[in-house]
């Protein structure tokens, strides 16, 4: 959940504009708190990080939304509902759909969870990546070397065969000398 300060880069400049996810749990743990049907949950609507976190009410969704997988749906997980927001200041009486998340007590510790998970999902699958290489290339340098030894192998017995030729006296003699 943390961003490193060395980065380099073009990488550099992504996480710069990515939002750190802890600002945003912090935000939703800090969210109005409402009682629904003896349940104690948070409720978050997506202006509230666009206001706090400078974000634009897209990624601010996105954001919402990615919280929203990763702790889990439900009878006790996260949810959203659509509503309607009025606009009293447009001189025409227009609304305007938005969503509003409510999430668990224990939202945080759900995320950090999933987070946990999918970080050492990553680690594996990167592991797995470098072993299926270094198989690849053990296996490569195995060929190699067997045909060099069958190489070595096979101009051995070209030149006993060519010794034995010459000592046997030009191939059909039997052996015998005169």
């Amino acid at each position: 959940m943390e961003i490193s300060n060395q980065v380099s880069g073009e990488e550099g400049e992504h996480l710069a504009a990515a939002p750190p996810d802890i600002d945003i749990l912090e935000l939703v743990r800090n969210s109005s708190s409402e009682n629904n049907e003896d349940k104690h949950c948070h409720v978050v609507r997506p202006a509230q990080l666009v206001s706090s976190l400078g974000l634009s009410i897209d990624d601010a969704t996105r954001e919402l939304c990615g919280l929203l997988s990763a702790v889990g749906g439900g009878e006790d997980g996260a949810s959203f509902v659509f509503e309607k927001v009025e606009h009293p200041d447009a001189a025409s009486a227009t609304a305007t759909t938005s969503m509003v998340f409510t999430f668990p007590h224990d939202f945080e510790k759900r995320a950090l969870r999933h987070r946990r998970n999918a970080d050492l999902k990553q680690r594996l699958q990167t592991l797995s990546i470098g072993v299926v290489k270094a198989i690849k290339i053990f296996t490569a340098f195995g060929l190699i070397i067997s045909l060099a030894v069958l190489i070595i192998a096979g101009i051995c017995l070209l030149v006993a065969a060519v010794i034995a030729m010459a000592r046997s006296g030009h191939g059909g003699g039997g052996g015998h000398r005169n």
